[in-house]
């Protein structure tokens, strides 16, 4: 028995001379294990990894075990995954969804701030019989929420979920309102609040609100254009956005979370969804900042509470309670309103009902001046777990159901496993073409991307493929960083074109994406005559791309669509790609087209009323000079149609050609779409025929020839 005893003394001795633990390296080591371990551990039992890691931080934390305590340098990891959360949830708002749903989102936001604000208050003043000012900031504290659980979102790849979009429009809202709430009060008790403080806190949001969506954009873009080369220092100055917008939102009198978000908002057009940039952005953030914020969340928890008497629980269960229906309540009535189905309600009350980052704020500002004691402090923690608990389990089973939903319906509306073949024999433009790929993708697809390295075979040839190669592979690493699949393919064929067309058969390929080039050289490295054989030989989805800047640094998209457009079978599949390009890049974008190719666009992309895109009806293109008026930082992209389909335009191919021409510095994309599948029966309506003749092809084009000689003609003789 002895034994026992002194067995248990050196242990215990040998916890307090060891413990905490105070070398930095060792408590990091610590940490990174817990980030590896507590999610598998946990999914085991089918928890979410979410709640492994804030029981972890529960454990090892100075309330329990003691193991680690909050350093000033863990404190800083655990600030920055804060502000993370915060900036990946305004970066990946689909803007566009945002401007539709812009109504929905002030409603939630305003319910999601008005009812718990107002029940907490109630339940303050007559159960817990607190003064106005301590009531009305602790009933605050319920209106704020935390995007705790936007991992699990991001990783069933449902942001864009019109429930997540207005979940995330309300959290601006409603945790704005609330901060913006707590200075208030808290100049009020402190007796500092005058004319000046009012006009000091209008102009320094007005000035933080300016710099952040229209400053940053345009530094934004000026910077990305012109480092370029050093890929590396893009992300470092994102995270140098995400603090310096921090630090512009606590000079401004608010939390930084609102200037984090707000960055989010300012580089939201910058960069694109699907690019490279925002890979490694999102894949840093889920797997280093953002779990050290959720670990020192569960630190603040005091497990000797539950040992102290029934009243901290009872406090702590009432706040709880409150917590949890009033923020339901906001859900469900959203729901009701928009005839949202159950698993949209839940994933909106999911995301909403976790409490961290403002409700700390505060409860700290409360307690510092004097209207919180501490059995708030202690029954906000243990609400704070709680919520957290019940946003994880709730999200993730909502996100589950939602994204079967979703992946279901995408079966239903695309036959087609989508594949992409980038085709490279110029090292040099591999990163644009890479970039570009991304962003055409379905998100929703597990299909890898597929780089060929395709030469000509002669006596130089395995010299020239392991160059292109050695250079895709290195793209490949940094798309692989950001969990994106990649399987690179190489080619030795005596012609580029054949090779890039037995590789698309083999590969069940549905797109060919290759780069532009004017001149037609004769030199392996560079594609001469390539765009002309896919498109007499392939079937598939041919896009042709001449992108000369940095994606991330087009301002606006000038979209063209050959008449008749809506009749080629491949007419919606590519409609869908340039609508993902435009979203992601186009601050501005015009579409031109006849007036009954722009309506079915517009119902293709779903926007029936016209009022996402500027549309421009114009019944022909041989005058062109209005739509070639390129400035700076424009992007064009050509819906055009192979020779001999129903939709060829002449007039688009020597569009491209004189833009080429006139200005060599502007970037464009050529979309063709796939002839692989037949029309179906009546989709020519009045037209009778599934192709043009030859002959009418090669008046057309003479009749336009001769057009534009009279044309210049005239010009001259003005």
């Amino acid at each position: 028995m002895s034994s026992v005893s002194e067995y248990f003394f050196q242990a215990n001795h040998f916890l307090n001379q060891y413990l905490p633990l105070k070398n930095p390296v060792l408590i990091l080591a610590l940490t990174l294990l817990i980030i590896l371990f507590s999610p598998l551990l946990f999914k085991r039992f089918r928890i979410p990894g979410i709640i492994g890691l804030i029981l972890a931080g529960v454990i090892i934390g100075p309330n329990s075990l003691h193991i680690i305590e909050s350093t000033n340098s863990f404190e800083l990891l655990s600030k920055t995954g804060l502000l993370y959360i915060m900036f990946l949830a305004g970066l990946e708002i689909d803007m566009n969804e945002f401007a539709q749903n812009r109504n929905k989102s002030l409603v939630f936001g305003a319910l999601t701030f008005l009812i718990p604000i107002s029940l907490g208050y109630l339940v303050c003043i007559h159960i817990f019989h607190f003064s106005f000012w301590s009531a009305l900031l602790l009933a605050s504290m319920f209106s704020t929420h935390t995007l705790l659980s936007y991992p699990i979102v991001s990783n069933m790849g449902i942001v864009k979920n019109r429930a997540v979009q207005i979940t995330f429009g309300g959290t601006i809202i409603t945790d704005s309102a609330v901060l913006i709430l707590l200075g208030v009060i808290t100049r009020i008790v402190t007796g500092d609040v005058n004319g000046a403080y009012w006009f000091k806190i209008a102009v320094s949001l007005a000035l933080l609100v300016f710099s952040t969506l229209y400053l940053l954009p345009k530094i934004s873009r000026w910077f990305f254009r012109n480092i370029e080369a050093q890929a590396s220092s893009h992300y470092i100055f994102v995270l140098a956005v995400v603090f310096i917008s921090g630090f512009l939102s606590e000079l401004a009198g608010v939390e930084p979370i609102i200037g984090a978000f707000l960055a989010g908002l300012g580089l939201n057009k910058v960069i694109p969804h699907s690019s490279i940039l925002m890979n490694r952005v999102v894949f840093i953030g889920n797997t280093l900042f953002i779990p050290f914020f959720l670990i020192s969340a569960g630190m603040l928890v005091d497990i000797h509470l539950f040992f102290k008497g029934s009243e901290a629980l009872v406090f702590a269960g009432i706040l709880s309670v409150v917590g949890l229906l009033t923020k339901y309540f906001a859900a469900w009535l959203t729901a009701l309103i928009y005839q949202y189905n159950k698993y949209e309600r839940n994933i909106i009350f999911g995301l909403s009902v976790s409490h961290a980052a403002a409700t700390l704020a505060i409860i700290k500002v409360g307690f510092d001046i004097g209207l919180f004691d501490q059995n708030v402090v202690n029954a906000t923690i243990i609400l704070i777990l709680i919520s957290c608990l019940v946003s994880s389990f709730v999200t993730e089973r909502a996100a589950r159901k939602i994204a079967i939903q979703e992946k279901d319906f995408v079966k239903k509306t695309n036959d087609k496993t989508e594949r992409i073949l980038i085709p490279v024999s110029n090292p040099d433009n591999i990163h644009r073409l890479i970039d570009l790929a991304l962003i055409l993708k379905d998100q929703t697809s597990n299909e890898p991307l597929y780089p060929l390295s395709i030469v000509e075979d002669d006596a130089e040839a395995d010299e020239k493929i392991n160059i292109v190669r050695k250079v895709i592979e290195g793209v490949v690493e940094q798309i692989a960083s950001g969990d994106k699949k990649v399987e690179v393919l190489k080619k030795v064929d005596l012609s580029i074109v054949d090779g890039i067309v037995r590789t698309a058969k083999a590969y069940n390929i549905t797109d060919i994406l290759i780069s532009y080039k004017s001149n037609q050289g004769a030199t392996n490295l560079i594609f001469g005559n390539v765009s002309e054989g896919l498109l007499k030989k392939s079937k598939q989805s041919v896009i042709i791309s001449k992108i000369l800047q940095p994606i991330s640094s087009f301002k606006r998209v000038t979209v063209v669509l050959s008449p008749n457009a809506e009749l080629e079978s491949g007419f919606m599949r590519s409609v869908q790609k340039i609508n993902s390009v435009i979203k992601q890049l186009g601050n501005q974008s015009n579409i031109y087209g006849t007036k009954n190719t722009l309506n079915v666009f517009a119902n293709v992309i779903n926007d029936k009323k016209h009022n996402i895109y500027n549309y421009i009806s114009k019944e022909a293109f041989n005058d062109a000079d209005d739509i070639l008026n390129s400035k700076a930082d424009d992007l064009f992209i050509f819906l055009n149609a192979r020779v001999q389909t129903i939709s060829y335009d002449y007039h688009l191919d020597e569009m491209t050609k004189r833009l080429n021409k006139t200005s060599e510095f502007t970037s464009f994309i050529v979309f063709y779409p796939d002839i692989s599948r037949a029309l179906q029966d009546g989709a020519f309506g009045d037209i009778g025929s599934s192709s043009i003749p030859n002959k009418y092809v090669q008046v057309k084009q003479f009749t336009g020839k001769i057009t534009g000689i009279f044309k210049k003609d005239s010009e001259e003789n003005n």
